[in-house]
C-alpha cells in the first residue's frame, strides 16, 4: 500500500525542527524582554528613591520658606509701626513752638521793666492802672507759656521715648529680615537641590521609558513566535495524529486480510480433509481406485 506523502517522516521531522527553532526564539525572545524588564524595573526603583528624597527635601525646603514668609511677615509688621511711630514723631514736633522758651524770657524782661516801672516811677493814677493792668496781662500770659513749655517739655521727653522706640523696631526688623535672608538662602539652597533631583530623574525616566518600549517590542516579537510555535505545535500533532490513524488503518487491513488468508486456508484444509474422508470411505466400499 502507497504510503502518504502528506506523512511522510522527513515532514513530521522538519516541523518538529521548525517548532524547536520557533520555541527557541521565542524564548530567546522572552530572555531579551526579561532583560529590559529587569533593567527597567531598576531604574524605576532608582527613581523612587529619588521622588522619595524629592519629598524630603520639599518638606525641608517648605518649612524653610513658612519660616522666611513669618519672619517676613513680622519684619514687615514692626516697620510698619516704626514708621507709624515716625509719623506720630512728626506730628508732635509740629505741634511744638520752638521759639516758646525765647518768648517766656522776653515775658519775664517785660514784667521785671514793668514791675520796676511800678515800684521806682510816681505815675498818675490813671497811667498806673493801665501799667498795672498791662503787668496783669503779661503775669496771665507768662503763665500760660510756661505751661505750654511744661507740655512741650512733655512732648520733647515723649518724642525721646518714640526715638528709642523707633530704633528698638527697626533693630529687631534688622533682626528679622537677617532670618528672612538665612532661611530664604537655605530654602533655595534646597530647591537647586530639587531641581537638580528632578533633571536626573526626568534623564532616569526617559531611559526607562525607552526600555519600556524594547521590553513591549521584544515580548510582542515573543508573542508572535509564541503563537507560531503553538501553531506548528498543533500541526505537528495533527501530522502525528494523521500518522497514527493511518498506522491503525494500515495495522487494520492488514489484519483482516491475514484473517481472510487464515480463513481460506483454512476453508481450504477442510476441503482436503473431506476428500480424505471421502476417499477413505470409497476404499472400504471397494469403489475406489488406488
Amino acid at each position: 500500500m502507497a504510503e502518504n506523502e502528506d506523512l511522510d517522516p522527513q515532514k513530521i521531522g522538519k516541523a518538529e525542527d521548525k517548532f524547536r527553532n520557533l520555541v527557541e526564539k521565542r524564548d530567546e525572545l522572552n530572555k531579551e524582554a526579561n532583560f529590559y524588564r529587569e533593567e527597567r524595573d531598576k531604574l524605576n526603583e532608582e527613581r523612587n528613591k529619588l521622588q522619595k528624597e524629592i519629598n524630603e527635601l520639599k518638606e525641608k525646603r517648605d518649612e524653610l520658606t513658612d519660616k522666611a514668609k513669618k519672619h517676613k511677615q513680622r519684619r514687615n509688621e514692626l516697620q510698619s509701626k516704626a514708621k507709624e511711630l515716625i509719623e506720630f514723631k512728626k506730628e508732635k514736633r509740629d505741634e511744638i513752638d520752638n521759639n516758646l522758651s525765647q518768648k517766656v524770657e522776653e515775658l519775664k524782661v517785660e514784667i521785671d521793666q514793668l514791675e520796676r516801672k511800678q515800684e521806682t516811677t510816681a505815675l498818675p493814677v490813671e497811667e498806673e492802672n493801665e501799667l498795672l493792668d498791662e503787668l496783669k496781662d503779661k503775669t496771665q500770659e507768662l503763665k500760660k507759656k510756661k505751661e505750654l513749655l511744661a507740655e512741650q517739655d512733655q512732648i520733647m521727653e515723649e518724642v525721646e521715648e518714640l526715638d528709642e522706640k523707633i530704633d528698638e523696631l527697626f533693630k529687631e526688623a534688622d533682626e528679622e529680615h537677617e532670618l528672612v535672608v538665612k532661611y530664604s538662602e537655605d530654602s533655595q539652597e534646597y530647591h537647586d537641590e530639587i531641581e537638580e533631583l528632578y533633571d536626573e530623574m526626568n534623564s532616569i525616566s526617559e531611559e526607562a521609558d525607552n526600555l519600556h518600549e524594547k521590553f513591549i517590542e521584544e515580548k510582542e516579537r515573543a508573542d508572535h513566535y509564541h503563537e507560531r510555535a503553538m501553531e506548528m505545535k498543533d500541526e505537528v500533532i495533527e501530522m502525528k495524529r494523521q500518522k497514527r490513524e493511518e498506522e491503525l488503518k494500515r495495522k487494520k487491513q492488514l489484519l483482516e486480510q491475514n484473517e481472510k488468508v487464515r480463513k481460506k486456508l483454512e476453508d481450504e484444509e477442510k476441503l482436503e480433509k473431506e476428500i480424505e474422508k471421502m476417499m477413505d470411505m470409497l476404499k472400504r466400499e471397494g469403489k475406489a481406485e488406488i
